[in-house]
């Protein structure tokens, strides 16, 4: 059966920094801290609904940080200290994914850096890594945009099915939180035995990169009742160009899981279960790969 997604006119994406710092002047912040084209891209939005900058105290504040993840115990600290609360709020058409996300957390970055904030992520609800900024051209869905991580080893060790059988057990349920800035749903996969939590991962990875293009498109779109996966996707969600698999492309089926949500399934053709597919069916990359650099990484380390 075909799923039909309906990706809208407009999205929005908002980052915001806990400090303890007076704000001071946060356009010029953000000039000084990014690279020149980085930094002219980012003046051209800074007043319009492309990105919008607020200022809270953090005790009226009307962001809840709270229960952020992927937090350590000095950045807990600091967002439980912060005075402030500063928003990065961007409100974009469609044509302009994904570039407008990527360069309004490059403003928040920047503003963080500046005041030695902790920059979060609404959308994903974690706390951003502060990395080299890198080129505003750069974009890949692997820099932190899908808040889709391996959950604890074994279910934290609760687990006690044996790690031989396929079918052992379900602990492993995978969502992405993010995808709705970009025009899409979000993704999940549930049921999972886990041994193959990283090969779900990839699966929901590489889905994610598929849809991915069809975020700039606004309107209905009827998807076929098999998304094919490639090896360009998966390459392609880490930025890189190295094909990742020779075989061809894995089919999965996409059923709608809730509204503004897509589950991912085995194809109907496949006669096991869930865990006998992601075990027997998938390139053994996607048992294997946890962690890609993206070309353009490599390349501004070797100069080139």
């Amino acid at each position: 059966m075909r799923v039909t997604i309906t990706v809208p006119e407009q999205t929005s994406a908002v980052f915001v920094i806990a400090t303890d710092k007076e704000p001071g002047d946060l356009p010029a912040a953000i000039r000084r801290r990014l690279p020149g084209p980085f930094a002219a891209a980012v003046s051209e939005r800074l007043g319009t609904p492309r990105l919008v900058l607020t200022c809270h105290p953090a005790a009226g504040s009307p962001w809840d940080l709270s229960h952020v993840a992927g937090v350590d115990e000095d950045d807990a600290d600091r967002i439980r200290q912060a005075t402030r609360h500063i928003g990065v709020t961007s409100v974009l058409p469609a044509g302009d994914l994904p570039s407008g996300p990527h360069l309004a957390r490059a403003a928040a970055k920047a503003i963080a850096e500046s005041l030695c904030g902790v920059p979060v992520d609404l959308d994903t609800g974690r706390v951003l890594p502060l990395v080299p900024f890198g080129r505003f051209d750069e974009f890949t869905l692997a820099d932190d945009w899908l808040g889709s991580t391996l959950p604890p080893y074994r279910n934290s060790g609760r687990c006690t099915a044996d790690e031989d059988d396929i079918d052992g057990c379900a602990c492993v349920y995978l969502e992405t939180r993010g995808l709705g800035r970009f025009g899409l749903p979000e993704l999940e996969i549930s049921g999972v035995a886990c041994p193959h939590d990283l090969a779900a991962l990839n699966v929901l990875r590489t889905t994610a990169q598929r849809l991915l293009p069809l975020g700039r498109h606004p309107g209905d779109h009827s998807l076929p009742a098999e998304v094919m996966l490639t090896s360009a996707d998966f390459s392609a969600f880490w930025g890189n160009s190295d094909p990742m698999w020779d075989d061809g492309p894995v089919a999965v089926r996409l059923t709608e899981a809730a509204p503004g949500r897509l589950g991912i399934h085995p194809p109907a053709i496949f006669p096991g279960t869930l865990n006998e597919w992601l075990w027997d069916e998938l390139p053994p990359v996607l048992h294997e790969l946890l962690g890609c650099e993206a070309d353009h990484a490599a390349q501004s380390r070797s100069g080139g």
